[in-house]
């Protein structure tokens, strides 16, 4: 892949909100809400379903659009696990629901799983020459493989061998995870305070 390239993908890739919802046992039906709220939640927006029922074997995974006055966002489903049973396949059913205090309606995604059954939601900008028009399994896969390797790698370096080794790491992710990437500068006050004791003061 030319290097260009590599960077067009990596810029839109960064833009990437993925949920995935997976049946371990038995099963399992629930609603999945998305309300974004543009602008801090001060901007108006339009909602457009283009699928109101996401079904099995469709190739097309955009299905809902989001339109503020400077964003518009896309909303994409996939079928990871499941399709292969046309009996028991698992199917997204798009409801719009406007709730109070919003300026935009939002979402209500109904589904059934059954065991080993998932299902991924992908949140994007909604441009018209996406490097990935269409999100598959495999590429989510490969994005998640990728995504986990990175901060293996990434944690890796760290020499701390204490005590509280779990807990410094997590901690050095949250602070990577804060840091503004032009720059390197860290979010503002990202610390916290907590009760010395249970139910104490902070």
């Amino acid at each position: 892949m030319p290097f260009r390239e590599a960077l067009s993908v990596q810029d839109e890739l960064k833009k990437w909100l993925v949920r995935r919802v997976e049946c371990i046992r038995g099963n399992i039906e629930l609603d999945v809400e998305i309300f974004p709220a543009f602008d801090y939640g001060r901007a108006e927006h339009e909602l457009e379903i283009l699928l109101p029922t996401h079904q099995p074997g469709l190739k097309e995974s955009k299905t809902v659009t989001f339109t503020s006055k400077d964003v518009k966002l896309q909303l994409d489903v996939t079928i990871d696990r499941g399709e292969e049973d046309t009996a028991t396949c698992p199917w997204v059913v798009f409801r719009r629901v406007k709730k109070e205090g919003m300026l935009g309606e939002g979402i209500v995604a109904h589904i059934h799983l059954e065991e080993g059954q998932q299902i991924s939601f992908v949140l994007r900008d909604d441009i018209p020459n996406h490097v990935t028009a269409d999100i598959s399994s495999e590429i989510i896969d490969t994005h998640q493989h990728d995504t986990q390797t990175f901060w293996f790698n990434w944690i890796s370096k760290s020499s701390y061998k204490g005590r509280w080794r779990e807990k410094v790491h997590r901690s050095l992710m949250i602070l990577k995870l804060l840091t503004y990437e032009p720059t390197g500068a860290i979010i503002a006050a990202p610390t916290f305070s907590i009760p010395e004791d249970i139910g104490g003061v902070r």
